[in-house]
């Protein structure tokens, strides 16, 4: 349910850390000057990074990044499908994720930095799943038109979406391509770059996160996902009427929603292609939401 996260440590002692074994902190280097800057330590941890602030002073600040999803594969030494050793190594986040591995990852953590969860203050966090299809992801990725009247920005051969919002980025991509999976794996996650946009979860520190905290996490990536405006490319042409078809050719235009309709004439538009989806294609998007339902419950459970 969590990916990537950006915490800053609190009252910890940071002597210890840079001197801990498991880490090899580094300062920045000027060619210029060839002198080495060691006010700003940073350390590479299983590809995250823990970076320190005014290391020089009594209270610098620290700061962890990363995603703890591939640091539980990498700690538990699960590789990519794709993964080559003799070419540059990214990790690997494409298998589920559950509450008990977010719980071992704190404990970890905890154990890392000799402090406690409540110690670690998020000041960005990344909630998503992943999802096996019986379609490739890319066909549904075709048919993203926006997100909250904010187009979706394609990279990768469009195997990734992402919109950018103000408080938040809202992500779609193919795993099965990115990792070169045999399984049909779509990843839906909404990226927070501002804690108040999940205010509603109830998460402030690693200390928060629980199976209550996660649900709560689990109903705003669900009303992301709700918020996105989707045409569904297995609607039957055939079934349609001559006024439908005409319909449709602005219906999965992208532009033709954001720039063409005016935002109040949008809902009646909408309603219409509903009903169009409905009746004559395989209901991809409720198909997708479904499984994003049922996943978020599977994994949130914790033994």
């Amino acid at each position: 349910m969590m990916d990537y996260v950006k915490f800053n440590l609190i009252n910890i002692n940071h002597y210890k850390l840079i001197n801990h074994s498991v880490l090899d902190f580094k300062g920045s280097y000027s060619k210029s000057t060839g002198e080495i800057n060691e006010n700003v330590l940073v350390a590479e941890y299983h590809f995250c990074k823990i970076t320190i602030k005014n290391a020089q002073s009594e209270n610098p600040y620290i700061l962890f990044t990363g995603s703890i999803h591939k640091l539980w594969n990498d700690l538990n030494g699960i590789k990519a499908p794709n993964y080559n050793e003799k070419e540059i190594y990214k990790g690997f986040n494409g298998n589920v994720f559950t509450l008990n591995n977010i719980i071992e990852i704190r404990s970890h953590l905890e154990n890392l930095f000799d402090c406690k969860a409540s110690q670690m203050i998020f000041q960005n966090i990344e909630f998503g799943v992943n999802i096996n299809l019986t379609l490739n992801p890319k066909f549904f990725l075709k048919g993203l038109l926006h997100h909250r009247g904010i187009y979706f920005e394609f990279k990768h051969t469009r195997n990734y979406a992402q919109a950018k919002l103000k408080n938040w980025r809202f992500k779609i991509y193919n795993k099965k391509f990115q990792y070169k999976m045999i399984e049909n794996i779509l990843r839906v996650e909404v990226h927070s770059n501002k804690m108040t946009d999940i205010d509603s979860t109830g998460i402030k520190t690693f200390a928060d996160i629980n199976k209550n905290t996660l649900d709560k996490a689990s109903d705003l990536l669900l009303k992301r996902f709700d918020e996105t405006m989707h045409y569904d490319y297995s609607i039957d042409k055939k079934k349609l009427t001559k006024r439908e078809l005409e319909a449709i050719k602005n219906y999965s235009n992208p532009s033709y929603w954001i720039e063409d309709l005016k935002p109040n004439h949008r809902d009646r538009h909408k309603t219409k292609l509903k009903e169009i989806t409905n009746s004559h294609s395989k209901k991809i998007h409720q198909i997708i939401k479904v499984k994003i339902k049922e996943m978020c419950v599977t994994i949130n459970q914790h033994f």
